[in-house]
């Protein structure tokens, strides 16, 4: 005989009860996959042998949370979060900056996989766009990775050792008018939105997205300086880089 399916509930709509889903559900608040899969694996059980096999979501809910409150207190405020986030109609926006090689691409595809986000955009594509827009002739910064810019392609004089960090926050500026560009319609539209480089920099991005309710603002940084090094070989190894490890390595105290 078959084995009876457990429906769950919520607000008239009816689906099956997926293990695999709630344990998903534990996963992007933080859980481990092995408590993950082990807590779905539990209230599942328990529901068949009371053979309740019409549930309402809350209930199930409510089961997990007392298993996890047990194994990981800290990971039961992030489900409530995890669940407020869920049901809110309000779009959220993380922008996540740091230096080139500390991870900063590989974190935004973790946090948008978590929160279930389809859009993210790395301020690098928005750099593209605006070259295509605006010739060297008139900004030549924009041209250039930052560690390359030279005295000659500011616009204001400034000495030739400073001309890297000077070049550096005039590109950044340039290209968070795009980021914020992207950031207003993602807000104006209700769009769920990652955005990660090197140019979400502290004091340059607007100063009203530290405090929106809508966005978090974060910036990574690899305190290990032979960890941040080795980053830029794995990377070569596991994409098609377009500089080889060894030029971002050749600027590597400019880029950290």
């Amino acid at each position: 005989m078959e084995e009876r399916e457990i429906i769950i509930v919520k607000g008239g709509r009816q689906t099956p009860f997926s293990r695999g889903i709630l344990a998903q559900t534990l996963a992007q608040a933080g859980a481990g996959p092995e408590m993950s899969h082990q807590i779905a694996s539990e209230v599942r059980a328990e529901l068949m042998a009371e053979q309740r096999f019409t549930v309402e979501e809350e209930e199930v809910l409510a089961r997990v949370r007392d298993k996890l409150v047990k194994k990981d207190a800290i990971a039961v405020g992030r489900l409530d979060k995890w669940r407020i986030l869920r049901e809110s109609s309000e779009p959220v926006v993380v922008l996540i900056g740091g230096a080139t090689g500390v991870g900063t691409s590989t974190l935004a595809a973790d946090v948008a996989r978590r929160l279930n986000i389809q859009s993210v955009v790395g301020t690098d594509s928005i750099r593209e766009v605006l070259r295509h827009a605006i010739s060297p002739d008139l900004l030549p910064i924009l041209h250039k990775s930052s560690y390359e810019i030279k005295r000659q392609d500011m616009r204001v004089p400034v000495e030739e050792e400073d001309a890297v960090l000077f070049g550096f926050r005039e590109q950044a500026a340039r290209v968070c008018v795009g980021v914020e560009a992207i950031v207003e319609r993602g807000l104006k539209e209700g769009t769920n939105l990652v955005v990660e480089g090197v140019h979400l920099v502290p004091g340059i991005i607007p100063e009203r997205y530290l405090d929106h309710p809508n966005i978090c603002t974060l910036v990574v940084h690899l305190s290990d300086e032979n960890v941040h090094r080795s980053r830029f070989y794995i990377r070569a190894m596991g994409t098609a880089m377009r500089r080889p490890a060894e030029e971002y390595i050749a600027h590597f105290q400019q880029i950290r």
